[in-house]
């Protein structure tokens, strides 16, 4: 936790996984209260689809290099950078 009292400014956006768990670590989400929006949602059970992709080897390197640096497995990394691009897809097409 925090050492003094003073609340440390949230940042914006995080370099890395990393970076956004070692400030939660030494924060309290608490502290943050204002910036917290309450959400609905769903979460499957077990994962209903699967898909097998083919990459090339000099791919796969840079994946496996990604998802070590981040410090989670490559099927959460790329759950994530899906999720992140679909997203990203929904908002441009509802602003049209």
């Amino acid at each position: 936790m925090r050492k003094n009292n003073k609340k440390e400014k949230l940042p914006e956006e995080f370099k890395s996984f990393e970076d956004l768990s070692n400030f939660w670590e030494n924060h309290d989400v608490t502290d943050y209260a204002e910036y917290l929006t309450p959400v609905e949602y769903n979460i499957a059970s077990c994962p209903t689809h699967e898909y097998v992709i083919t990459l090339s080897d000099r791919l796969d390197k840079l994946m496996q290099k990604a998802y070590q640096n981040e410090g989670i497995s490559i099927e959460t990394l790329v759950n994530l950078w899906v999720q992140e691009r679909l997203q990203g897809y929904s908002l441009k097409r509802e602003v049209k």
